[in-house]
């Protein structure tokens, strides 16, 4: 999304249904999310709805957002009582500004759950008790009570929905988990796992006789609410009991309104909504659908058109010909004559990825100031000079593959086997030509011989961690940190990168960050 709120709003977050916002006034803080759909989804919800997310144009399904949430809000405080509670919806409106709608939450001050990172070790239970004690038992009441399209905002074979949960703590000081996301930005047909598609979501989808998304079963909610009348009269009070008997009524009403509609009259409302037709023209093309879809088609190819065959060669023109090719030359030879300023430049990026985590609130500013602690401490390695090398190289080796080895390709100068071959150990033998070198040099210095960055080095994209590892190898327990935390970085960042079911707070991200963690505890012990 290109706005940005005109208001002095914190952003937050975004994801892929929208972005949310700290909005403050005098009574309170709340968290404002404004809804949108990115491309990939847009796309998505084009293929199976005809228009992007409803959320974003559609007031009878923003209507069933804010009744879910009151719903959920009272049987989540019954299945969970103080481990778990929902971000309770306050109101929504239409945003002008966007052209979208939104919804006003409970502002939760809270973090996700932490990453291994060198310096904490009392919180890397969070995760697995996230996911066994609060998510999975989760999805079992939700499908249970008919929250059958829910269960993928609770992570039912799907990643990315770890970052819908924030760590707080709860009145009386214990750990709480907040449900801060009950919106979906895809529908639920693309979890990572395939038994959950194959046993779950592709059987739903047929209940409902349309993709899964965000769809409740509101008959079979009733009849839970109902035989479990006592529990909830006990637990949550007799005026909370009929509300929610109320608030399911409310909910079946806008669910029938938003689900009836055909695929023609999403995409009418969609472009009148966000002003693009008027009301007259809406209305003859609901009579004339051929010239609709005649008028959508031409739409979408003259944007797909211009996207590619214009806006992408000039930016890439305007990339090229900005470039201040003067200071480049100037820094590539000062990285390469002065290992002072390699040194610096290693230094840099590391400071740079500790603020990474610390704004991320998976460093507390003790753990910050202990891993700046150790990185001054190791100004003087030559082991991280070197790694500065190897971070250089790799500039060097992904300049090549992505622009000399096509066109040296193109121009007949090499053929295919060369042309794969150097993509696939072009870096290990840049790599290792230099480390080869520093081997020499230790033999000739009676220094310790970097065997361990020779072997890692070998290795295609993981590689450039050969001098961490060696740093770990050969350091004592103190100056184990920096290097540990490059490894956990390096490996957290490939999680992030992951398309579609990677990104920041995903278990895909933890996963990644797991390896790191079982790499960086390499001889952890020896000293």
């Amino acid at each position: 999304m290109e706005k940005q709120q005109n208001l002095n709003n914190k952003l937050l977050g975004a994801g892929r249904s929208g972005q949310v916002f700290l909005v403050k006034n005098q009574e309170e803080q709340i968290a404002r999310k404004i809804f949108y759909s990115d491309t990939i989804a847009s796309i998505i919800h084009y293929f199976f709805f005809g228009a992007p997310n409803p959320y974003v144009w559609n007031e009878d399904a923003i209507k069933c957002a804010f009744y879910r949430r009151r719903i959920m809000s009272a049987l989540v405080k019954f299945w969970f009582n103080d481990k778990l509670k929902i971000a309770e919806a306050k109101g929504t409106d239409w945003n002008q500004e966007f052209k979208a709608y939104q919804m006003d939450t409970e502002f939760i001050e809270g973090r996700h759950v932490a990453l291994r990172q060198p310096c904490n070790q009392d919180r890397i239970r969070e995760l697995s008790v996230l996911i066994n004690d609060i998510m999975k038992p989760l999805q079992k009441k939700l499908i249970e009570a008919g929250f059958d399209g829910l269960v993928w905002q609770a992570g039912k074979g799907t990643p990315t929905a770890l970052n819908n949960f924030l760590l707080t703590a709860s009145d009386s000081g214990q750990a709480l988990f907040v449900w801060i996301d009950l919106e979906s930005g895809v529908p639920a047909l693309f979890p990572l796992n395939p038994l959950a598609l194959l046993s779950f979501y592709i059987p739903t989808s047929f209940k409902y006789r349309r993709a899964l998304f965000d769809d409740v079963d509101n008959v079979k909610l009733k009849q839970y609410v109902n035989h479990n009348y006592l529990h909830l009269q006990d637990n949550l009070g007799s005026k909370q009991y009929y509300e929610i008997l109320d608030d399911i009524d409310q909910l079946n009403f806008y669910q029938e309104k938003w689900k009836k509609l055909r695929r023609i009259d999403c995409s009418i409302q969609y472009q009148l909504k966000k002003g693009f037709i008027n009301e007259h023209q809406a209305r003859w093309f609901l009579n004339h659908p051929f010239f609709w879809y005649q008028r959508e088609l031409s739409r979408l190819l003259r944007k797909a058109f211009q996207k590619i065959l214009i806006e992408l060669p000039i930016a890439i023109v305007h990339k090229i010909i900005t470039i201040n090719y003067l200071q480049f030359f100037q820094r590539f030879w000062k990285f390469i004559s002065s290992p002072r300023y390699r040194l610096q430049m290693a230094r840099n990026y590391i400071a740079k990825r500790i603020a990474y985590w610390q704004d991320r609130k998976q460093l507390t500013p003790e753990e910050t100031e202990i891993l700046l602690q150790s990185l001054k401490r190791e100004e003087s390695s030559a082991y991280l000079n070197d790694f500065s090398v190897h971070v250089g190289i790799k500039v060097f080796i992904k300049t090549s593959e992505y622009i000399l080895v096509p066109l040296l390709y193109m121009v007949g100068l090499i053929d295919e086997f060369i042309f794969i071959t150097w993509l696939i150990i072009g870096g290990p033998i840049y790599r290792q030509v230099y480390t080869i070198f520093r081997m020499i040099q230790a033999v000739v210095n009676k220094q310790e011989i970097p065997w361990v960055a020779f072997l890692v080095g070998l290795l295609p994209t993981v590689g450039t961690l050969a001098y961490p590892c060696q740093i770990i190898y050969s350091s004592s327990g103190k100056n184990k940190k920096i290097a540990q935390f490059i490894i956990y970085d390096f490996f957290t960042k490939i999680g992030e990168k992951i398309p579609a079911w990677g990104g920041e707070d995903t278990q895909t991200e933890h996963f990644f960050n797991r390896i790191g963690a079982g790499i960086a505890r390499i001889r952890v012990q020896r000293n």
